[in-house]
């Protein structure tokens, strides 16, 4: 079975996709050493996380980490521009892996204007050249490889600054990097038994697969579709508990087609609120009913961001699997290079 063997994974897995996911944990110590510059620690009214893609999960993990810690609101922002509230008594960070990403720099354009404090991270790249332009706080990260791999190194200095800031405790990078080594060796090519992403990428394979959670594991639930989306070339949806119950339990009946070859992958959290673990166990009965494939997940580790990146690896392993199953290159990103090369091409 090529998802047990090496050499078979490497006439696919060109780019060495495959490396990157078994070296996380290194990349985790690596981005925690990163020196930052701090911005000044005053009352703002908001803080604003720019970035896409995977700049922006980052953004949407240390989310859930502020609100429970933080009475300032935080809102990620994947857009062009900035909404009209934001002020010179804001806080932007905007974030991209290259420094290139044309909304975040948009937006972090749109944050001097305004005079907001800014705070910047990237690899180089023009956001880079403008952070130092406009004397602007700059964190820059090691260069070289898919942004949606590189998740620890857009996560963990800006964790730091809000560690400084005062927003959120320490989180400690050691526990997180003791995760991923764990799941390399419960997910890893060379766990052959009892591989749960293997498991998975099986289920899922050829499937019409679903993602649901509470608001806590929402950040985890994106993270999945985009790395099925990116990795496997494969679409999977998502929703949120309790809106689901609201509207889109009503969806599982057509098509037809659709419900028969689905999959639908429940994330659970212990702080999820009781009415919502209720209503995710009613909804997995009703879906059992009607012959769909359902699963449950949760985390056992400790703390809530432990938790999160706990399953947002298993996700990451599977979507790796998912590649090699249809036949894809995890790395290649096709259509994504196209659109860019398009857009590049309008503004010349």
């Amino acid at each position: 079975m090529i998802l047990d063997n090496r050499s078979m994974i490497k006439k696919i897995d060109k780019s060495g996709m495959l490396n990157l996911l078994e070296k996380f944990a290194v990349q985790c110590m690596d981005a925690d050493s990163i020196k930052i510059s701090p911005v000044v620690a005053q009352e703002y009214d908001c803080i604003v996380w720019a970035g896409m893609g995977g700049s922006a999960i980052a953004g949407d993990i240390l989310k859930q980490v502020v609100e429970r810690n933080c009475s300032i609101p935080m809102f990620v922002h994947r857009n062009y521009g900035l909404p009209k509230f934001v002020s010179n008594k804001s806080l932007v960070l905007a974030i991209s892996y290259s420094g290139d990403t044309e909304e975040t720099l948009d937006a972090c354009t749109e944050a001097v204007k305004r005079k907001a404090t800014v705070w910047t991270l990237s690899s180089g790249g023009k956001l880079e050249k403008f952070a130092k332009n406009n004397k602007i706080p700059h964190a820059k990260i090691p260069a070289g490889q898919p942004p949606r791999c590189s998740l620890g190194y857009l996560f963990f200095p800006a964790a730091n600054l809000f560690f400084m800031l005062g927003y959120i405790k320490k989180i400690v990078v050691e526990k997180i990097a003791e995760i991923a080594d764990a799941c390399v060796k419960k997910y890893g090519v060379d766990a052959v038994d009892n591989n749960l992403a293997k498991e998975f990428a099986r289920k899922i394979h050829n499937k019409n697969a679903v993602i649901y959670s509470g608001d806590f594991l929402l950040p985890v639930a994106i993270r999945w579709k985009t790395q099925f989306a990116e990795n496997s070339k494969h679409m999977v949806s998502v929703n949120v508990f309790p809106e689901m119950n609201h509207n889109e339990i009503m969806a599982w009946n057509f098509p037809i087609q659709y419900v028969e070859n689905s999959i639908v992958l429940f994330l659970y959290d212990r702080n999820d609120h009781q009415r919502t673990k209720l209503r995710m166990e009613l909804t997995a009965d009703i879906l059992k009913k009607k012959s769909i494939l359902v699963e449950k997940l949760e985390s056992d580790e400790s703390e809530p961001v432990q938790r999160m990146f706990s399953l947002l690896l298993l996700g990451d392993w599977v979507s790796f699997y998912s590649a090699l199953l249809n036949g894809v290159d995890p790395t290649e990103i096709k259509e994504i290079s196209l659109l860019k090369k398009e857009l590049t091409s309008t503004n010349q």
